[in-house]
């Protein structure tokens, strides 16, 4: 009777160990939904909750970001550079004038960088408070900006900035632009952005390698350009630095440098065309959204690839500055900061907030 006694505890034990080991396993194969960096939640439907957006939100893309693109990109097979002509004797002056002649990198030639941006009078205010930074930073001597509108070329003769701005010849355009302060996402505000690629495009058909802003950038480091310098050269096959939008997903393409080569002429090339198609759908795609889909057709390993990101903590944008604090609350200082997440006067008043608007 003990003997059996005995024999039936060792059976139990055996039963509640399979019975944990079974319980073990099913809980490995079952997919457990992860902890972010920034604690951030979800609700029983998986999406993302306030909460989340407000607290972490550095890898949650914005709305532009989300839209479908149904073109498809032009395959790098069947891809040809244009054969376009020269640029006008003034467009040719100004270039020259501003342009930055960077030393030689092992076998590769002297890059000449040309720092640009593109705005119309409705971002003066902005353009001026760009340059006002530049001039902090003591890289005002050499800029130029292309100007949608005859207003925005005439505000900066008159602050006598003349050799710093020439007027976008109108054959460039493919559809007539706004004058007007443009804000995010509205009718006018898509082909804008596209014409930022426009003037990108023509400029490195010129050898020129562009050093490309938007206006509602500020810079805040002077070692800015020979950071840049360093990291495009600091590996032989690298032409494109950008600037992310989220971590390791998404580039913003309101500041990267571009070296004239056939990748990213197809690059630009690529997206414009994407816009050119989608531009009576809703909502349209923006230039950011058309660029990163043709990165996503890209190699873009990181040992390999010809396209580099930028530190997001050292250049970031309005949602990581303006309302996480970072890169400060690590103890970093960023060589620019970007307003934008901001809607309207926000750009202007969180700049101002910060110490950020010198004008």
């Amino acid at each position: 009777m003990e003997r059996f006694a005995r024999n039936k505890a060792f059976a139990m034990l055996l039963a509640t160990i399979f019975l944990l080991s079974l319980l073990a396993l099913l809980s490995n194969l079952t997919p457990i939904q992860s902890r972010s960096l920034f604690n951030n939640s979800q609700d029983d439907t998986g999406k993302t909750t306030a909460t989340q957006a407000e607290q972490g939100g550095l890898d949650l893309p914005d709305e532009e970001d989300l839209v479908s693109v149904s073109t498809e990109p032009i395959n790098a097979k069947d891809w040809q550079p244009k054969k376009w002509g020269r640029l006008s004797a003034e467009i040719e002056q100004a270039i020259e004038y501003n342009i930055r002649i960077a030393g030689r990198s092992g076998n590769r030639k002297a890059d000449r960088i040309l720092l640009t941006a593109v705005a119309n009078q409705g971002m003066a205010e902005y353009t001026m408070n760009w340059i006002a930074s530049l001039r902090k930073c003591g890289l005002d001597d050499k800029f130029l900006v292309f100007a949608i509108d005859e207003e925005l070329a005439e505000t900066m003769t008159k602050a006598g900035l003349g050799k710093h701005v020439v007027m976008i010849p109108k054959e460039w355009f493919h559809k007539e632009l706004s004058k007007d302060f443009e804000g995010w996402l509205s009718d006018g505000y898509t082909p804008i952005t596209h014409s930022k690629s426009l003037v990108v495009e023509r400029l490195l058909y010129t050898g020129v390698t562009v050093w490309f802003s938007d206006v509602d950038i500020v810079f805040t480091s002077s070692s800015i350009y020979d950071y840049l310098l360093m990291k495009l050269n600091s590996r032989p096959h690298t032409e494109t630095l950008f600037s992310q939008e989220t971590e390791q997903k998404i580039v913003n393409s309101g500041f990267y440098i571009m070296r004239p080569t056939n990748t990213n002429k197809r690059i630009l090339d690529a997206s414009i065309y994407i816009q050119d198609m989608q531009q009576n759908k809703k909502p349209e795609v923006t230039q950011q959204r058309a660029i990163n889909r043709i990165l996503d057709d890209l190699n873009l390993n990181y040992q390999t690839s010809s396209v580099a990101l930028l530190d997001l903590m050292l250049f970031p944008h309005g949602k990581a500055y303006f309302d996480q604090n970072i890169p400060t609350k690590y103890g970093m200082t960023p060589m620019i900061v970007h307003a934008n997440y901001r809607k309207g006067n926000n750009k202007m008043l969180d700049l101002k907030k910060f110490g950020l608007w010198y004008i």
